[in-house]
């Protein structure tokens, strides 16, 4: 299972749905969120969480499947990988 998290830089649509990220820290399924990548491509992930504690807001996204997983993060997955190539 693909996971990818990171520090979240809101765009102005936040605001629209940043009080239940702050309050609600457990099922934000009802949000429907979804992520992107930079050319608006949707991806396909099991789901994505918003933890917003207020100076600093962090988005996971889990469950990202392979390949796109590796498209996006060859980094992660060569970092991964490095062990068993060992052998």
């Amino acid at each position: 299972m693909g996971v990818a998290f990171g520090r979240f830089f809101p765009a102005e649509a936040y605001a629209s749905i940043q009080a239940e990220c702050a309050s609600n820290h457990h099922d934000q399924s009802g949000l429907q969120l979804s992520v992107a990548t930079p050319s608006g491509e949707i991806i396909q992930c099991a789901g994505v969480g918003i933890l917003d504690c207020g100076d600093e807001i962090e988005i996971n996204v889990l469950g990202i499947s392979h390949p796109p997983y590796a498209e996006l993060f060859p980094h992660h997955v060569a970092q991964y990988e490095a062990p068993f190539n060992e052998r």
